[in-house]
């Protein structure tokens, strides 16, 4: 029972920490966003206006995979009977593997979205080049995309053609689109309206600027596959061993996993594999 007050408590000081941090770089961005709007001379959108249609991105379910592991908690303790700290333990490494792989799949979409923007924005860049206006490139860059940034492309159109502010129509989209590539556009775009310039070679930095963000995130990535691997294999390998064990002896294995100490020490083992995987998920994914 302390082993599992003890994980329950470590669980909730790390969720803790990392609501903290997000919300410190939520806060951030949302300074640096008014920032830019004051400069370029409009009232800055920190949240989607009643006119955008479109839900955010990436769709999160950081809810979802939580509730799963405290159903799972309470179905191998009442349902399974397996001792309080394991059923924790267990609990926590099933949220654990959960979370990574909702949060790979949200990944993998940022990335899908990003190249999109980069596709578009050669697409606009030529349309400029070939003395067409901004509204006229959006529209062109809309009929070649493909979902999930031509919903996203629709609405920013769409306000335009309605009379909107096309800046404010940008800014509605970096809400929706929270990432550091469409702020990057917006900024370009709003920086520009300002100062003036040729918007065609402003939009030509900024893709080749969002393409060389993809291609180092894709090295650091290829690079923790490597540790990742090997961590997968340390786990496999212990439990491969416990199976050997309890195969060899099963009564001493039985005996002491339904000892006090036993349940303890195998509940403890079990959360710091948890841990282990939450540190080594954090260091193979590069924020910048």
């Amino acid at each position: 029972m302390n082993i599992a007050l003890l994980l329950l408590a470590a669980f909730g000081v790390a969720s803790a920490y990392a609501w903290r941090m997000q919300l410190v770089r939520r806060r951030t961005i949302a300074r640096l966003d008014g920032a830019m709007y004051e400069t370029a001379g409009y009232p800055a959108v920190d949240e989607p206006t009643a006119a955008q249609r479109v839900a955010g991105f990436p769709p999160r379910y950081r809810a979802l995979v939580f509730g799963a592991a405290a159903v799972s908690a309470l179905i191998l303790r009442f349902v399974v009977t397996l001792p309080t700290p394991v059923a924790v333990a267990v609990a926590s490494l099933l949220g654990v593997f959960g979370h990574i792989v909702e949060a790979t799949i949200a990944e993998r979409r940022v990335q899908r979205i990003e190249m999109q923007l980069t596709e578009a924005l050669d697409l606009m860049v030529a349309s400029l080049r070939a003395g067409a206006s901004l509204l006229a490139s959006f529209e062109v860059a809309l009929l070649e995309t493909r979902a999930p940034l031509k919903a996203y492309l629709a609405e920013v159109v769409g306000r335009v053609r309605l009379g909107d502010d096309p800046r404010e129509a940008i800014g509605a989209l970096v809400s929706a689109v929270p990432l550091d590539s469409f702020r990057l556009f917006a900024m370009s775009l709003s920086v520009n309206w300002e100062v003036g310039g040729s918007l065609a070679t402003t939009l030509a930095t900024v893709g080749r600027t969002v393409r060389d963000r993809i291609e180092i995130a894709r090295r650091v990535r290829t690079q923790g596959i490597e540790a990742n691997v090997s961590v997968g294999l340390v786990m496999l390998i212990a439990y491969l061993l416990a199976f050997l064990m309890w195969k060899t002896s099963p009564d001493r294995m039985e005996a002491f996993v339904k000892s006090a100490v036993g349940t303890d020490l195998v509940a403890f083992v079990i959360g710091l594999q948890a841990a282990g995987l939450v540190w080594m998920t954090r260091l193979s994914r590069g924020d910048f």
